[in-house]
């Protein structure tokens, strides 16, 4: 499999997005001419089906300004760069949070699966996290630690001002198992909210 060795640099229009790719980088911007994001890797390799690369850094930006960093052992990508694939050793952080996932997938929004995320005062497991670079993380089928509660519910977003919501939750901790038409929770500050909420027993 053939590497590029030499700095290759062209420029193309992608569903309105002017991307630069100055081998091996690839930058993609939006309609302002702001960056959207940027792939940084050791060596990008040509194949049938588009390009791979090794040892990857992926910037995501919002407003202009990097948002998200996600490192990983590689990257595969569609030819022109619409769509592409992280594994292997898949870690990240931005806004307040550090984490880790199964696998990263770029098409038109960032899809975490097997989403592993702290910040103080919060742990969470998602099956999957969506990223449409707006100003919420959508989070599905999810389990948290917040201040001595342990959470589960099946729909979720976080906010990058630090505001957890969620919708049909069901608490264990303090004592007391609760369910609840829905939380809010600012785990950087240690305050949650649950509206709607029941005694469902007593452990």
């Amino acid at each position: 499999m053939p590497r590029f060795l030499v700095p290759l640099i062209f420029s193309l229009a992608l569903a309105a997005q002017p991307v630069q790719v100055e081998a091996p980088w690839l930058t993609v911007y939006d309609v302002d001419g702001r960056p959207r994001w940027e792939v940084r890797m050791t060596y990008l390799a040509r194949t049938d089906e588009g390009w791979e690369g090794e040892n990857v850094e992926v910037r995501l930006f919002h407003a202009g300004e990097v948002a998200v960093v996600i490192n990983a052992h590689a990257i595969r990508a569609d030819r022109f760069g619409r769509t592409w694939t992280l594994v292997g050793d898949v870690t990240g952080a931005g806004e307040g949070i550090s984490f880790t996932c199964d696998l990263a997938q770029w098409s038109g929004g960032l899809v975490l699966v097997g989403l592993r995320a702290m910040r103080e005062g919060m742990s969470l497991v998602a099956a999957e996290a969506r990223w449409a670079l707006g100003e919420a993380i959508d989070l599905v089928d999810v389990q948290a630690t917040l201040d001595g509660w342990e959470v589960k519910f099946a729909d979720g977003r976080y906010l990058f001002d630090g505001l957890l919501l969620a919708s049909r939750v069901f608490m264990v901790g303090h004592g007391v198992v609760l369910a609840g038409e829905s939380l809010s929770a600012w785990p950087g500050e240690g305050r949650l909210s649950v509206r709607g909420a029941y005694l469902v027993r007593n452990p």
